[in-house]
């Protein structure tokens, strides 16, 4: 691919362990590449003054005041280092003239790989095996978990994370329902293919990996808890924003899900990323789900792996380039 005219782009929420990437990827493109630790905001946006691209991540919320001042500050170019993209308003982008991409294609093995592992500890009660081996308690009481094998797994959505996630399963001999509207023969092969009622009335374990929109918003909550068998298990390697967790934490307490497990929360934004070691957490629902031993959380990490991080960068300044060049991206949002 032909190196850019020098054009200067600005790198937000940059961590120290990408530059050695963006530098060795960027060989190819030429770009004048300004690393910034901090996330982008309205309070420093004029650090944007002078670039002609910004890359940022989901923490960057571009809403009507974000694209005015991306606008006033020259920016033509977004590049989001994300699969989602409810984080961009794109008819306010486009009233400022500026384009954006995301990366829709990198390496779903790291989330699918993640979200088996997520439904492995939930099964063997892992939080509470790693709690007593610290106390030092090496009972069995308590730790008896259940087989994969015997189970029905339903998962929502059957993109490129989906099959890779039903792919993995399919190992283990499970029963594997399927939700999506973009089915395809991978799936077909390994999957039972069903309406989102009959998924979560029969699935033992119910699976999220489908985009954020209006229409998904909360589509776990109250009511499609109710929809679910007692004692199901929640896996949620997605969007916060698909899952009710108000509903979800009280649907733990009276038992009426035996289990969650989340990689993203929709409330993270006041957490994600930051250190809270010997202080109380700003977030009296994220401290509730916690302290309980039937919930795992980690922090927004399923994409976190080396082959994913090289993707997610390339692809990112691919997309920085095409827009240089024509004036457009396959990646466009």
């Amino acid at each position: 691919m032909e190196k850019s005219e020098k054009r200067k782009v600005l790198v937000t929420a940059h961590r120290q362990d990408e530059t050695e990437i963006f530098e060795k990827i960027n060989q190819r493109f030429g770009f004048l590449l300004t690393y910034m630790p901090e996330q982008l905001t309205l309070e420093n946006t004029e650090r944007l003054k002078g670039y002609d691209a910004v890359a940022i991540n989901a923490g960057c919320k571009v809403d009507q005041d974000m694209a005015r001042a991306m606008q006033a500050a020259g920016i033509r170019f977004i590049a989001t280092r994300t699969a989602g993209k409810d984080h961009i308003d794109k008819d306010e982008i486009k009233k400022c003239g500026i384009k954006a991409a995301n990366v829709p294609g990198y390496s779903p093995n790291a989330i699918s790989e993640h979200t088996v592992l997520l439904i492995l500890s939930l099964l063997r009660k892992m939080k509470t095996q790693l709690k007593r081996i610290e106390e030092q308690y090496f009972f069995l009481n308590g730790l008896r978990g259940r087989e994969l094998k015997s189970m029905t797994v339903g998962v929502i959505g059957t993109g490129k994370i989906g099959t890779a996630t039903i792919q993995d399963l399919s190992g283990f001999g499970c029963r594997i329902l399927a939700n999506g509207h973009h089915p395809n023969p991978e799936v077909q092969r390994l999957a039972e293919q069903v309406d989102l009622e009959t998924l979560l009335e029969q699935s033992d374990i119910v699976v999220l990996h489908c985009p954020m929109s209006e229409q998904n918003y909360h589509m776990i909550n109250a009511g499609t808890i109710q929809k679910m068998k007692p004692g199901a298990l929640l896996v949620n390697t997605a969007r916060g924003g698909l899952v009710d967790t108000q509903a979800v934490y009280e649907a733990l307490q009276n038992r009426r899900l035996g289990g969650f497990a989340m990689d993203v929360y929709e409330y993270e934004n006041l957490t994600a990323r930051k250190d809270y070691r010997g202080k109380p957490l700003d977030d009296s629902l994220l401290s509730g789900l916690l302290a309980m031993d039937q919930v795992l959380f980690t922090t927004h990490t399923a994409f976190y792996t080396d082959q994913a991080i090289e993707n997610i960068v390339e692809s990112s300044l691919e997309n920085l380039a095409s827009f240089f060049r024509a004036g457009e991206s396959e990646n466009e949002i």
